[in-house]
Formats: structure tokens, sequence, C-alpha cells
């Protein structure tokens, strides 16, 4: 296998990488002879011990096997950002986090990508245990991920993270199924030691006076049991979240009298920007040690987001608008309430035999109810003479249960002279999909109701008024239904310090599906010390991704923009009829294929290094097709374009990490920490086998995101003082249009992004403020030849900024700690 692989174009690009090491490693090795290199206890003392990633117990960030990022509750919190993904977004040069907006459910459920793979290719863990996935689809034409179904981070609370690590490396071996692009392992607070409890008060507002936020978060810990002794034998810790968030307006004409009949104006009226937001998040999780070599814990996380978004304004004129219930038009909005719950309870061990063992259970479910206000369904107006204009369009859920035993010892083995970790355990895993139909006037839809004037010579009979609640129909009986699925799964696990340079690690894993069948994955992992101070490591792994229930079952219609005009757009799931005959087919498995290849340079204790490669090869990835046009009729309704997912993508990822930190003691000036980071990514779509995945949606894989992205954060401690600064350029990025002769296309400028916020600490409080953006910095405008941005209505900014386009945010925050 590895001959084969050095045998591959991208063995070409990592041999002069490996050799500029490999003589990096003699320069240094050279210095050495002047400077005494520093001791590894030391440095390993400074080093957080992961868990991701590792099945040994004393394995520290440098030490790692695979690339893995380790933030501390202080960069999470460095930045205005309240939400866990905002957050990500300023400190990973390998993650995105985008803000679209007009995007339907995409406002209230945003997608985090890694390594500029789909959202639904990483994993998300919590204390280790996976993670559930949202109930909605990231379906939209323009948005990033098009077609996922990804976890939504922001339902967990910022304040009860103690610290966050990313595996930035295929993992499905060790974890299973989506964790092609990497691992994100959500770490919370343990313990109730005094001290460690606080409460943040925190608002913020935009530079342009909107967009106003205000909130309260925090963590407070309480013994369980009798502490009598000196320690109590449990602990529980309560988090909190409240956040409201005001919405925000960059449509370029934001004056609302222009659309007062009879005006008609040349760019309508739009409200374009962040939705309103209102968080309320609590989350528990405890200890309880039941004998010396037993522990109850476990957590219950719950939380209720209610995002108000926009659709496009129907002017007063327009066939959709109801004149003798709005006489200038109306703002049809939608109101999402998101409502997850998450829980785990396990216990764990060690028997006499020092075997550590794991055996828990979790579940998780995501609850998203459609609400449609400032509405009307205009063809149940025109055939009853009456309609809501608040409707109740239905709910999607999505619900995991898991069990997982796991397993682990430390053996001595005589010919090797470090012990060796096996860990092997087994997985169940039970899934199901829900859409619960809306109330009969979002869906109701007669054909027979027909526009006065609207028969053409092509279509004698007219066009019928458009059904269902505008911005986004109802589901219909025959659209909702219950979808469920199980899942087997196994892996072993080992890995040792083969001798005092070279640590190995090897993983297996065999899941089986019972709506998509068996998988294999397999991983092996190596890191050389060369000398004391410099190291080289790589992967080699294959790995998969199951098609989630939402891509196999997920059916609706939404009001898109199809060649300029607003149209009803139908997704069917693949077993429906309408799909079937557009050629849909079941879904199986993407199957992947990661090599990377790092180095990692610590010469003193206060400076460290990393550079790593990688290659991800995705086969059989699950598409969103384009829009097919249908023919309305009786099966599929007023539906007049058609899309479904289906097996048919095979794409390359290419691309570097490179990570830097340094800290230096400035003496009577206090300390002073710096990070320089950076990510190289570039997607190649290799084939597709369908006609109904264009150019246009291939870009959405390949030039969507920043092909580069820079930090450079530091911060200055000074007697009560603590001065952050964060420097981030995003990449150019590109929408592709249809056209091969790329007409059509529009490349939108990179843009750095300052952050800055002081704060002040004065013995329990700590005051900050601060501004993110603080240069105001907006992407570029879409241009009018940009088929699939909106610039003629008004919508001046894509939705593919990977910042947004708010402009300057400027915020404050007081903490008690207690």
């Amino acid at each position: 296998m590895i001959d084969r692989f050095l045998r591959r174009p991208l063995a070409a690009a990592l041999l002069p990488l490996l050799g500029v090491s490999l003589a990096l490693a003699a320069t240094m090795t050279r210095a050495q002879d002047a400077t005494p290199p520093p001791d590894k206890k030391d440095i390993k003392q400074l080093q957080q011990v992961i868990v991701t990633g590792t099945r040994a117990s004393d394995r520290t960030v440098g030490e790692s096997l695979s690339p893995i990022d380790v933030l501390t509750p202080a960069d999470i919190k460095a930045s205005g950002g309240t939400d866990l993904g905002s957050a990500l977004n300023s400190l990973l040069p390998s993650l995105d986090f985008p803000r679209p907006a007009i995007n339907d459910g995409n406002d209230a459920v945003r997608p985090a990508t890694l390594r500029g793979l789909s959202p639904d290719d990483v994993l998300v863990l919590v204390d280790g245990k996976r993670y559930h996935t949202s109930a909605l689809v990231n379906y939209l034409n323009t948005a990033v991920g098009r077609g996922s179904a990804p976890v939504d981070i922001a339902t967990i609370p910022i304040s009860a993270i103690d610290h966050i690590e990313v595996l930035r490396d295929g993992a499905a071996a060790q974890y299973g199924s989506d964790a092609i692009a990497g691992v994100i392992n959500v770490v919370l607070k343990h313990g109730a030691a005094k001290g460690n409890n606080e409460i943040t008060v925190n608002g913020g507002i935009m530079d342009k006076g909107d967009g106003a936020q205000n909130g309260v978060q925090g963590s407070v810990g309480i013994d369980l049991g009798d502490a009598s002794s000196g320690k109590a034998p449990g602990w529980a810790r309560l988090a909190w979240n409240y956040q409201n968030a005001m919405n925000t307006q960059r449509a370029e004409n934001s004056d609302i009298s222009t659309t007062i009949a009879p005006t008609i104006s040349a760019i309508p009226y739009e409200r374009y920007g962040d939705p309103a937001v209102v968080t309320k998040q609590a989350l528990i999780n405890f200890g309880y040690t039941l004998t010396p070599n037993m522990e109850l814990y476990g957590y219950l996380n719950a939380g209720r987001r209610d995002v108000t978004s926009n659709g496009y304004w129907r002017r007063w004129f327009q066939t959709r608008n109801v004149q003798e219930v709005y006489p200038n038009g109306f703002l049809p909005q939608i109101v999402n309430h998101s409502d997850d719950y998450a829980a785990v309870l396990g216990v764990k061990g060690m028997t006499a035999g020092n075997w550590h063992w794991d055996l828990s259970a979790d579940y998780g479910e995501n609850l998203l109810t459609f609400d449609i206000q400032n509405s009307i369904n205009t063809n149940l107006y025109r055939t009853t003479g009456s309609s809501p204009t608040y409707f109740h369009a239905g709910v999607f859920r999505n619900k995991q249960g898991v069990v997982n035993l796991d397993l682990n010892k430390e053996f001595s083995w005589g010919f090797l002279p470090n012990p060796v970790t096996l860990a092997f355990g087994g997985e169940y895993r039970n899934e199901r999909y829900v859409m619960n139909a809306g109330e009969p006037a979002s869906y109701f839809f007669d054909p027979s109701t027909i526009v006065p004037g609207s028969a053409t010579p092509s279509n004698p009979s007219g066009t019928p008024y458009p059904g269902g609640s505008q911005v986004y129909p109802g589901i219909a009986p025959s659209e909702a239904g219950s979808f469920g699925r199980n899942s087997y799964a196994a892996y072993v696990d080992l890995e040792s310090d083969i001798s005092d340079k070279l640590s190995a690690g090897v993983a297996a894993r065999y899941e089986n599906y019972s709506d998509a069948g068996s998988t294999r994955s397999g991983k092996i992992s190596m890191r050389y010390q060369l000398t004391d101070t410099f190291a080289l490591r790589g992967t080699v792994s294959n790995g998969f991704r199951a098609p989630s229930l939402a891509q196999q079952n997920y059916q609706s219609v939404v009001t898109l923009l199809q060649d300029g005009v607003l149209t009803q757009v139908g997704t069917f799931r693949t077993s429906s009829p309408v799909a079937i005959a557009l050629g849909a087919k079941p879904l199986t498995p993407e199957k992947s294929s990661n090599y990377g290849l790092g180095a990692v340079w610590q010469p003193t204790n206060d400076f460290s290094a990393t550079l790593d490669t990688y290659q991800i090869r995705i086969w059989h990835q699950v598409l969103y097709t384009d829009q097919l046009t249908v023919v309305p009729t009786p099966a599929n309704g007023e539906v007049g374009a058609a899309q479904f997912f289906v097996n048919a993508g095979t794409t390359r990822t290419r691309g570097v990490d490179l990570i830097g930190n340094y800290r230096m003691d400035l003496s009577g000036l206090g300390k002073l920490n710096l990070t320089v980071s950076g990510n190289y990514n570039h997607t190649k779509v290799l084939e597709v086998s369908t006609p109904a995945f264009g150019r246009d949606s291939q870009g959405l894989l390949t030039d969507s995101t920043p092909r580069t992205k820079f930090v450079v954060a530091g911060d200055w401690l000074f007697h009560h003082f603590d001065v952050h600064a964060n420097v981030t350029r995003y990449g150019a990025i590109t929408r592709l249009g249809d056209l091969p002769d790329a007409s059509q296309d529009q490349t939108f400028a990179a843009r750095w992004l300052l952050d800055l916020a002081t704060s002040y600490n004065w013995n329990d409080w700590t005051f900050t403020v601060g501004a993110d953006n603080v240069t105001n910095a907006y992407p570029t405008k879409a241009s009018y030849n940009n088929l699939y941005e909106d610039r003629p209505d008004g919508l001046q900014y894509s939705s593919l900024s990977p910042f947004g386009f708010n402009g300057r945010y400027w915020y404050g925050k007081v903490t008690y700690r207690f």
C-alpha cells in the first residue's frame, strides 16, 4: 500500500517537503552543539495531555501521532462571538463558519466546514461521546456545504466548555462515520473547586447601529455527597447561556417606504443580514465515585433557539401578493424553533487486572419547527376568499441513541521497551428521522385556481396561483413520515512508543448499517523523533461516511430563484417516484482515503511549530443535484423544478496546515504569547457521474471556501491587563457560473480582519471591551452578471462570504469568578 502511495502525484509534492524537513533537522542538530537541547520532560509538563485521536493515557499535543489543536477557554472567549462556531472560525485556519442570509432554515442552523470538505464530514464529540446531528438539511442552492446534514455546534453552550480538541486527520477507523475531515471533541468543565465558578454579562452592537446583542452566561459547581473527609465523592456543574441578538440589515435598498403602492422602485426593498436570535441553554454534568475503582458520570444538555429570518419581499403588484390583505406587499418570515436535547449516562472503572472499561449510553435529539409569519397562501385566498397570515408549516426531528463499551489496557511485551496500549470495543447506534406535516392551510394548493390572463399558446389552461405558505410551504401528509435505521460497530486499536524515537499506532473498525450495508476502515500512524527537538509524523487511513437519514428521506417544497424567477422547487427523497423517474437510486456510504505527513519542531520550552500536509480523496460522494425542470403534475403539485441526492462525485483535497506558538517573558513589561497559523486547501472534482451537477454546483465544492486562511494572534499580559489582538486573512473565494467560458464567474477578493480586546482583572472581576472587525471590512460586492447571487434585488453581498457582511462589532463583557 505504501509503495502504491509513493507513486501517486501527492508523493511528488510531499517528498520535497520531507527533504526540507530532513535538512532542517540536520541544521538544528548542528545548532544543538552550541545550544543545549531543552529537557523533554520540561516540555511535556508544559503541554496539554490529549484524549482525542489516541487511547493512550499520557499522550501530549507535541507527541500526538496526528495533527491536533487544543483551544483553551481563554482562546474561545477572545472574541465577541457568543456561539461556538463563530469562536472557532476566528481561531482555526482549517475551519470555516459562513453566515448565510435568506437561506431558509440555514439562517438558523449554520454549518461548519473543516479542510474545505462537507460539513457532515466532521465528527463532533462531547466528552468523547458522539454528538447528534441536526434535523435540517442544508439544501439551498447557494449555500456552503449544500446537501449536508451537519451537527449544530451552536447547541453547546460556551460556558460549559473546559477546552476543545480538534483532530485534523481522518479518524473513521477510531470513531466511525463522519470523521473523514477530522474530529471536534468538546471537553466539558469537570469538578466543583472554588474559583472555577463564573458569571459573565455581555452586550454589543454593530457599527451601523443594528444587530444589538446582550446576554448572561455562567458555570457553577457543587459538591455531591459527604465532604467531611476533605473531598466529596461527587460533583455536579451547571452551565447556562442566554443570548438575545437582533437582526442586521445590509440590503442595498433598506427604505421600506419604497414599497408603498403604486411605487415600483428599480431596486426592491429587502431585508438582508443576520436573523434575530434568542438562545436559551443549560447543561449539567456530573461525576460520582461509587467505589475506589468505579465512577458514575454523565451530562444533560437542553436548549432552545428561536430564530426569525427573512424571505424575499413580495411586491404589491406581484401575483404572489394579495393586495386585499397586503396593499403594499409583504415580507414573509420563517420563525424556526430549534429544540435540542442531549444526555449521556455512563459508568467507568478499572478491574483488578488493570483493564480500564467504560460503558455508556447517550441520546440526542434535534427538533426544528417551521412557523411562518407575515405570509399568505395566495392559492387558498383566491380559492376560498380567506387565508391565515401565520402558519405552522411542519416539524423536522432527528434522534440518535448510542450504547458504547470501550476497554483498554497497557501490556508489557518483552521485545518492546515501552508498554503497548490495546483498546477495543463495540457500539450500537439507533437513529430516527421524522417529518411531521404542517397545518392544512400551509400546504393547500388547488391547481384549478388560475391566474387571470395567464393562458399562453404553450399553456392554454393558464398558470395556477402559487399555493402553500409563502417563503416555506408546509409539509404535506404525503411528504411526512418516520424513518429509522440501526448500526453495529466493533473496533480494535494498538498504540505504543516502540523505541525512544519511534511511536506507532494501528486501528481497524467494522461497521454495519441496516440501510446502507457494511464498511471497513483502517489507520496506520507513526511518529519518529529525529532529534531531541524535531520529529516527523505521518498517517495513512481509509474511511467512510454513511448517508444521513435526512439525506435519504428529506422531502419538501420551497420557493427559490430560478433564472431570476421565484419558483417552487421540490426536494424529493430517493424512493419517491418523481426522483426515481429522474434517475435517483438508493444511497450508499461515501468512501475515503487520507494521507498525511507532518513535522513537529520544539527547540525550546517557549516555542513550538508544526507543519502538516494532507491529501483526502472521497469516492461515491453524496451530491445534491441541480434544479431539474419538471412539468407540474398531480404527483408533484405546482413544483416546477426538482432536486434529490445521489452518490455521484469523486473529489481530491490537498492542503497544508502550519501552526507556530511562541511565549516571551518581557521581564518588567509582562508576558507576550504569540500564535501564527495558516491553512492552504484545494479541492478538485475528479469525476461527476451525473449530468445533474453542473459547473456552478461543483464550484460550491471547490471554490466556495477560502483556499488560504491565516491567523496571527497575540496576548500581552501586563500586571492586571490582558490585551488581545487577532488578525485573520480570509483568502479569495469564487462563485462559479455554469458557462464554461467563465463569463458568469465572480471572484470575491481576500480580506484582512482585525479583532481587538482589552481586559482588566481586579480581584475576582474581569472587565473587557473589544471590537471584532476593527477595520470595518466588507466582502466584495456581488456583480450584476453573477447569476448565482441576486444583486438586481439588492442583495449586494454573497452568502458565501466566510466572515459575513455585517461590518464592525463593538462589545463589552463583565465576568465575576467565585
